[in-house]
């Protein structure tokens, strides 16, 4: 079994997009080093994962003073996103897959950005 990595022409690729809030940006999504699948019946060599990964983006909270007040007194952000990708073997490709997610991140009482208290 495997997915479609970066470089992979004509077939959907694995990715992962987070859905826009105020006052939150996202970083490019990082892939991890993919592998080449020769597919024997149309003898092509495509960049796949067929283990296990991890796809890595940031998610940073704005550290503008308006960003700050919106963010005062929160103690999580709930970031919603999408994975997108297409599962195959050796004989068959599967439908492509569109996977709702969400995760629940901690702000652990601070806002980048905003004055710290001093360290003793």
């Amino acid at each position: 079994m495997h997915v479609y990595a970066p470089g992979a022409t004509g077939y959907r690729i694995i990715t992962l997009s987070i859905a826009p809030q105020p006052h939150v940006r996202t970083l490019p999504l990082r892939y991890p080093a993919s592998e080449i699948y020769h597919f024997v019946p149309l003898n092509e060599r495509v960049p796949v994962y067929q283990k296990p990964c991890t796809l890595l983006m940031d998610v940073v909270p704005e550290a503008t003073a308006e960003a700050r007040k919106a963010l005062t007194g929160k103690n999580e952000l709930v970031v919603t996103g999408t994975l997108e990708y297409q599962a195959c073997d050796d004989k068959l490709c599967y439908n492509p897959v569109s996977l709702p997610l969400s995760w629940k991140v901690a702000l652990e009482g601070f806002v980048p950005g905003a004055p710290q208290p001093a360290q003793r």
